[in-house]
């Protein structure tokens, strides 16, 4: 499979995690409202970093950018994976954008 449609999809799953387990924060009588959404942001990221890690799949590599350390890019998939798709889709389109237009 192609490792960008891959953190594409991985970013969809997480949404519907989040979707999934924001009932239930919210159901949570003596959790404080200022902290809920924080508390879903948390647990998205979170999940993005596993299914990245456990994935083993290093966006930085898949468009060609080298870095000396690869947890550097496997951290960088999981914020990506963790924000959604849409977020997904915004970077690769922006990155993808200003290494195709020519430097002058």
């Amino acid at each position: 499979m192609d490792g960008l449609a891959l953190i594409f999809i991985l970013a969809v799953v997480v949404e519907k995690i989040v979707e999934i387990f924001k009932d239930i924060v919210y159901a949570i009588p003596f959790f404080p409202d200022k902290f809920r959404p924080l508390t879903l942001e948390l647990l998205s990221l979170a999940c993005g970093l596993v299914l990245a890690f456990q994935c083993n799949i290093n966006a930085l590599l898949l468009i060609n950018v080298n870095t000396t350390n690869p947890i550097i890019g496997f951290i960088i998939t999981g914020l990506v994976i963790g924000k959604g798709a849409n977020f997904a889709h915004d970077f690769f389109h922006t990155v993808g954008k200003n290494r195709l237009s020519p430097k002058v």
